[in-house]
């Protein structure tokens, strides 16, 4: 029996066009993630797609940095899906993992996860270098502040519900952060 074919395309922002990644490539099912990589936790395809898949099937994914934005996230996917008996391509770099796994895809595999590991912690060092600046000057307020829509929401829910803050957070689509920013702000308790 032969495997399905399975594309994974992933892209950070709406504003990207998941279409430009896996052109040419006949696939059986495709997963779109419109989701940024730093967390796996809000990947709901590929949630689905580590579901779905099952021995012999192919993932096809565009380059590495769609699977997993750092060396850690990365392997522990890489490390499910061929756990699975999965066969994994990544088609830019021309790297294939699975049963079969030769020395040298093994080799640029382990190679070019270091160098997305290495530019994810800098971007995120630089990133700290600048809210750490950004703060001394008093400029840096966090986040974007909340919708007047979800204010309201929120407003409701902590009046009338009985309901937990990761329950009215999860409903109203923030972070509990912000529900905690919000109380802090408007002096609620």
């Amino acid at each position: 029996m032969t495997g399905k074919r399975i594309g994974y395309k992933r892209v950070s922002t709406a504003e990207q066009n998941p279409d430009s990644q896996l052109i040419g490539i006949e696939l059986d099912k495709v997963y779109v993630e419109i989701e940024t990589g730093y967390s796996v936790k809000n990947r709901h395809q590929l949630q689905d797609l580590k579901e779905y898949v099952r021995d012999d099937d192919i993932v096809f994914v565009e380059c590495m940095d769609r699977l997993g934005r750092n060396g850690d996230d990365l392997d522990d996917i890489v490390e499910f899906l061929l756990g699975k008996g999965v066969e994994i391509r990544f088609v830019r770099e021309g790297i294939t993992l699975g049963k079969k796994n030769d020395l040298m895809s093994k080799l640029a595999y382990d190679m070019l996860k270091s160098f997305i590991h290495f530019f994810s912690q800098l971007f995120k060092e630089r990133q700290q270098i600048g809210i750490d600046k950004a703060k001394k000057e008093k400029k840096y307020r966090g986040g974007k502040p909340l919708a007047p829509l979800k204010v309201l929401l929120l407003k409701e829910a902590m009046q009338t519900t009985r309901k937990t803050k990761s329950q009215i957070a999860k409903e109203i689509g923030i972070s509990r952060a912000s529900i905690y920013k919000y109380m802090k702000e408007e002096k609620v308790s």
